[in-house]
């Protein structure tokens, strides 16, 4: 961190991601709050709502990289500040739960500007040696975010009038455009490149995957864990509530990732030093190894205690954090500047996509297997494909070795 300090302007940068993973909490937690106990919505309601929420990112997400590869990406981030606190003043006014929902549609839509700007921002100002440091930076600053932003937002739910926390979520993104003018000056250079020379089209991320070993098992490790993250977790409810734990468990499961990814994050520098694969391989197979486990202590009918859930999930946090910042690390530093906007907001969508898709094929196997064996499904797959990974690189290394001894042999 120490070197990050030294840089112009990254005060300012982690300032400005600060308040936008907490605007992104606390209107995440505002909105279904509000549609549960506010405006009483039913679940099919609910779940129209949690589809809009996320449509745009699946859909448009690409679109907005493309935008930040050739726009000014602090305009860009600007500009998005300003839409999520109008929109937020709609959200805090709005007369009826069809309103209501479609203002939903509309946040999601404008939280799309945030993520590809930044990405561009954190390039243009940082070398690629300061950019393992920033990955656990980042990382900290988004878990205790997530921490800490829904209790802010389950707190103001619990107003005389709920929606009025909608006001500090405005506020919050207005603040935001006060962070970004320091940010303007060092990036100006870079963005202006980036602009000359950005592509139009989507093929970036395809190419990028075909060509670079490196991101190419970073990317497919980040996949395949979203995937399988989908696959069980909507589920994790029901296994605990099936095994007899306490109703509070979810909950502190859902606390024992974060505190486990802030701990992955300061581990992320060491694991990841002399070897860009070690980070991955570790990640998904140690997150594999703690989905299957309690799944297989349910199948033998473990009586599993809770504090040995929680020590599984503080591990499972801590290994899903050293995939995502090996994926975010090998994105800045291996993804051309000019389309790193694209790329990085077309693999959001992708990493979407499974994320949709994870929960169907979850529930229909559930019906067939058995809510454990998905479990032990998903784990066990995540092993498989760590191991695979870890022994393909482990190959590349060997060969241009194993090379230059027989072309010694040969001489």
């Amino acid at each position: 961190m120490s070197n990050l300090q030294s840089v112009p302007g990254y005060r300012a940068l982690v300032s400005a991601r600060v308040l936008s993973s907490t605007i992104l909490w606390v209107d995440f937690t505002l909105i279904f709050s509000l549609l549960g106990y506010y405006w009483h919505a039913d679940a099919t309601t609910i779940g129209v709502a949690s589809a809009v929420y996320g449509l745009p990112g699946l859909i448009l997400g690409p679109f907005f990289g493309a935008l930040a590869d050739r726009v000014h990406p602090v305009a860009m981030l600007g500009i998005s500040y300003l839409a999520r606190a109008l929109t937020s003043l709609l959200l805090l006014v709005a007369p009826d739960i069809n309103v209501f929902v479609l203002l939903v549609f509309l946040k999601g839509l404008t939280n799309l500007g945030a993520m590809p700007a930044e990405q561009v921002i954190v390039r243009a100002m940082l070398s690629k040696e300061q950019l393992v440091s920033n990955a656990s930076v980042m990382s900290t600053v988004d878990q205790l975010c997530k921490i800490s932003a829904p209790l802010i937002g389950a707190s103001l739910a619990s107003l005389h009038y709920p929606g009025a926390g909608f006001g500090l979520s405005a506020t919050l993104g207005l603040t935001g455009i006060l962070c970004l003018y320091p940010l303007r000056k060092h990036v100006e250079v870079s963005a202006r490149e980036s602009r000359l020379q950005a592509r139009r089209h989507l093929q970036t991320l395809c190419l990028l995957v075909r060509d670079n070993a490196v991101f190419r098992r970073a990317f497919g490790a980040a996949v395949a864990q979203t995937a399988i993250l989908g696959l069980y977790d909507p589920l994790l409810a029901l296994f605990l509530k099936e095994h007899g734990m306490p109703a509070g468990t979810f909950g502190m499961i859902v606390s024992s990732t974060a505190a486990g990814a802030i701990l992955g994050a300061l581990l992320f520098k060491r694991a990841h030093t002399g070897d860009e694969h070690r980070a991955v391989v570790i990640g998904l197979a140690g997150f594999g190894l703690t989905v299957a486990t309690p799944g297989l202590l349910a199948l033998i009918n473990f009586a599993t205690p809770v504090w040995l859930l929680l020590a599984f999930w503080v591990v499972n946090g801590c290994c899903y954090g050293l995939t995502a910042m090996s994926f975010g690390v090998a994105l800045q530093q291996q993804c051309p500047l000019e389309s790193i906007g694209t790329v990085s907001a077309t693999a959001r969508s992708v990493q979407l996509a499974a994320l949709v898709l994870g929960p169907l094929a979850g529930a229909a196997l559930a019906k067939l297997l058995g809510i454990p064996l998905i479990f032990v499904l998903g784990g066990t797959i995540a092993i498989g494909l760590g191991i695979v990974l870890g022994w393909a690189s482990c190959t590349e290394e060997a060969l241009p070795i194993l090379k230059s001894q027989a072309e010694r042999d040969r001489s």
